[in-house]
């Protein structure tokens, strides 16, 4: 399987989250990310755009809790609890089942939630995934590159899966178990750490 360069990101937290409008709906997408601090940064902004955009969001965390979470988008004044009341925002903690389980299962929660937003009149459906979750309750690579490698490049639904893997996590893969990770998403985004009083805007570099 060939690599679209074109689908290569590499920048800066701030590059990085310019760029978020070039994730078009289908795409499975893998974000490496160095610290928490960029993470939060990532997802915060992200959800922001997604949630204005009238578009469904579910996280499902690992590294951080629930209330964390809330806490970090509160920060960019989103409306946590009004938009979790309407089911518009979905925060899942620590759930291997939910997270990964079987392929079938994953993809049939997929699609519950694609009918559920194409139902109410949304945008599509973004999911947030963090795979820490899997070098911790399962301390299993294969299993992880298994079901990265079983889901679609890009999804036959109005959905966005960004798997985000702490940097650390990723390094302990050999590199012929990076090149699958990378092969098994359709874009592909390496957040570089922050240097003080630099900026760095997101380019088209292999990682």
């Amino acid at each position: 399987m060939s690599i679209n360069l074109e689908n290569e990101m590499t920048g800066t937290t701030s590059g990085i989250i310019k760029g978020f409008d070039k994730i078009g709906h289908g795409e499975h997408v893998v974000l490496i990310y160095p610290n928490l601090y960029a993470l939060r940064e990532i997802y915060s902004h992200y959800c922001n755009m997604a949630l204005k955009n009238n578009e469904l969001v579910l996280i499902l965390t690992y590294y951080q809790t629930a209330e964390c979470i809330r806490q970090t988008l509160k920060e960019l004044d989103i409306d946590v609890e009004e938009y979790e009341k309407e089911n518009d925002l979905i925060i899942i903690e620590d759930s291997i089942e939910t997270h990964s389980g079987y392929t079938e299962d994953f993809l049939s929660l997929l699609k519950t939630l694609d009918k559920q937003q194409e139902k109410r009149g949304k945008n599509g459906l973004s999911v947030i995934a963090d795979m820490g979750v899997f070098f911790h309750f399962q301390n299993n690579k294969d299993v992880l590159i298994d079901f990265e490698s079983s889901l679609p490049l890009k999804f036959d639904m109005n959905v966005k899966r960004i798997c985000t893997y702490h940097m650390g996590n990723f390094e302990r893969f050999e590199q012929y178990e990076k090149d699958n990770l990378r092969k098994s998403h359709h874009r592909r985004i390496k957040v570089l750490p922050k240097i003080v009083g630099e900026d760095q805007p997101a380019t088209s570099v292999l990682f």
